[in-house]
């Protein structure tokens, strides 16, 4: 018979910088070799193996096997919501350079959070789909199903939003570190993302999880608060 949940073994798992900054770089379900989270960590290849073994061990991370190439991700969408609170209500790190301002900047503006939306973008989109009606309110860590009937309207349109299919909640509330309140994950999250990034609305970035909104996106995005606002 199982007990209570041992949070012991990710704390202590997460519980050194470097480690810290390994999960970090990994969030938006991003798989990188070894070597490039040795980087990103400030440590050598072999201390940054000590430090995937450590999150190996606590099922923190997955190893993933490309050829000769060997991948580390999160494990799962579960690991990425924890990640992401943590950030919530951790202290801010000093930035000491342009470099670092800029990157903290793209991040706030609009990142992934493994599958979905999060950040300034990710917090305008939530505020589009409460105020259509499309979601109640979003509550972090809580999860809701659509409203009956389903909603129809340009927001869903826009987003392309389907009804939920399978067992994954069709809405939940993941708690964002840029407004410290809920973003929209679940299927419509990942919907909404898959969606935006196919009509062009937003770009990726190279070597990280932060996004460009586009041109395009920002008039259509600006066009639907508009629409919202006035209904």
């Amino acid at each position: 018979m199982n007990g209570e949940p041992d949070i012991a073994i990710p704390a202590r798992a997460l519980g050194d910088p470097a480690r810290g900054r390994i999960v970090s770089a990994l969030l938006g379900d991003r798989a990188m070799p070894a070597g490039d989270l040795a980087r990103v960590a400030g440590v050598s290849a072999s201390t940054a193996s000590e430090h995937l073994r450590v999150l190996l061990d606590a099922g923190i991370v997955v190893v993933e096997q490309s050829g000769r190439h060997r991948y580390f991700r999160l494990t799962n969408r579960d690991v990425s919501a924890a990640i992401e609170a943590l950030q919530a209500i951790a202290p801010r790190v000093e930035i000491r350079s342009l470099s670092q301002h800029n990157v903290s900047e793209e991040l706030r503006s609009a990142r992934t959070c493994y599958d979905h939306l999060a950040g300034d973008l990710g917090l305008r989109i939530a505020d589009l789909l409460i105020g259509a009606g499309v979601v109640t309110e979003l509550r972090i860590g809580e999860s809701s199903s659509p409203p009956e009937p389903f909603p129809d309207g340009p927001i869903t349109a826009a987003f392309r939003i389907q009804p939920p299919q399978g067992s994954r909640p069709w809405a939940r509330g993941c708690l964002d570190w840029t407004g410290r309140r809920a973003h929209a994950a679940g299927q419509i999250g990942a919907q909404i993302l898959v969606a935006i990034e196919s009509q062009g609305w937003i770009t990726r970035r190279n070597n990280s999880r932060a996004i460009r909104i586009t041109d395009l996106g920002s008039v259509r995005l600006s066009g639907l608060e508009s629409m919202v606002a006035d209904s």
